[in-house]
């Protein structure tokens, strides 16, 4: 008895796979018979959910502790690009609990940065810290959370630098960095 009922299942599955095409072999289409074809994959996120799509190579991705005296310095040289050329691209993104000024800057101004104290100066832009005579090749100021991405315009040795020195207290600063080249 148990056979007639296992065969009428079975031919049942098999019907059931055959009229959803799931038989494992893919349609004939003779137009595309010799050629590969590439398929494109939408996907829509879910309400409420943002997805990022990382295009590049990522150099650095750290989760930091400082003190709001000093500042963090990463020499792109120490992650393989001893020099940035015109048009090289990156992207930073910090996610800090405090603000912190970003900046990328060449050789002969990271031996000057040490000696400057950042003064505020809303002549340069609207909220902006001033470094002078440091000329950073890319600057943003008391960024939170934000991506940033810059172009470099000219062949030198740079180095980043996030900074939270400007605030008054002597506290820690938690930050997480990640920079990718594009």
């Amino acid at each position: 008895m148990k056979k007639p009922v296992f065969l009428v299942l079975f031919i049942a599955l098999i019907i059931i796979m055959c009229s959803c095409g799931c038989t494992g072999t893919p349609p004939k289409n003779p137009a595309s018979q010799g050629t590969q074809q590439a398929t494109m994959i939408t996907t829509t996120a879910p309400a409420g959910i943002t997805t990022t799509v990382s295009q590049g190579r990522v150099i650095i991705d750290e989760r930091v502790n400082i003190q709001s005296t000093i500042s963090k310095k990463y020499a792109f040289e120490d992650y393989g690009y001893q020099y940035l050329y015109p048009k090289d691209s990156f992207t930073i993104s910090v996610n800090s609990d405090k603000p912190v000024n970003v900046l990328v800057i060449d050789k002969g101004d990271e031996l000057r940065f040490p000696t400057v104290t950042p003064a505020w100066n809303t002549d340069l832009n609207k909220d902006q810290w001033d470094y002078t005579p440091v000329v950073p090749a890319f600057s943003q100021s008391n960024v939170l959370k934000k991506d940033m991405t810059f172009t470099i315009k000219d062949k030198s040795s740079y180095f980043l630098i996030i900074d939270p020195r400007y605030g008054a207290n002597q506290e820690e600063v938690h930050f997480d960095l990640k920079v990718i080249k594009r």
